[in-house]
């Protein structure tokens, strides 16, 4: 991936139903993303919800993003160490100089320590049946949080600290 060329400045967040419901302002895409992982550095990225409010972030870090997956994961860097919001979503893809996905109301927030809390179940489920969710797509938002499981306890990769803190150094 060419990632000077890439003249990305947006992300979209979707639901099922084709409804806007986030946009992120002003992102920059890192240097070190590639074919397999797109990485987005949030840094005083705007916010803005469905309802036309807009907000700042407050804290920095690194959004991952992976053609082929159900998911993306936030590394948010905070005082107390490095949470990780992970997002079940479609994989992404690149549209109109934006980053967009659906997002499919199940997260996984993982703390510093390594402990984790499902958020958003209510939603997931009222959502699920109001758009009639495929079971196909219900399956692929439960094996995720399966993966992603999996994935925290290796504290490996994109769920290792030390990775994490490089790469911010390196891109901030």
């Amino acid at each position: 991936m060419n990632n000077k060329d890439l003249k990305v400045s947006t992300v979209h967040a979707y639901k099922h139903n084709g409804n806007l419901y986030r946009s992120w302002e002003n992102i920059k895409i890192s240097e070190d993303s590639t074919d397999e992982m797109l990485i987005v550095i949030n840094k005083d990225v705007v916010i803005t919800e469905i309802n036309g409010r807009k907000w700042k972030t407050t804290e920095p870090a690194l959004w991952f993003f992976f053609p082929n997956e159900w998911y993306n994961i936030i590394c948010m860097f905070k005082e107390k160490g490095i949470n990780y919001y992970c997002n079940v979503a479609s994989p992404y893809l690149l549209e109109d100089n934006t980053i967009k996905y659906i997002d499919y109301d199940l997260d996984l927030k993982v703390f510093n320590d390594f402990s984790y809390k499902i958020l958003d179940l209510r939603e997931f489920n009222r959502n699920r049946i109001k758009w009639n969710y495929s079971r196909e797509i219900v399956e692929n938002v439960w094996e995720s949080i399966d993966i992603l499981k999996e994935k925290f306890k290796q504290k490996e990769g994109i769920f290792s600290h030390e990775y994490v803190k490089k790469l911010w150094d390196k891109n901030k």
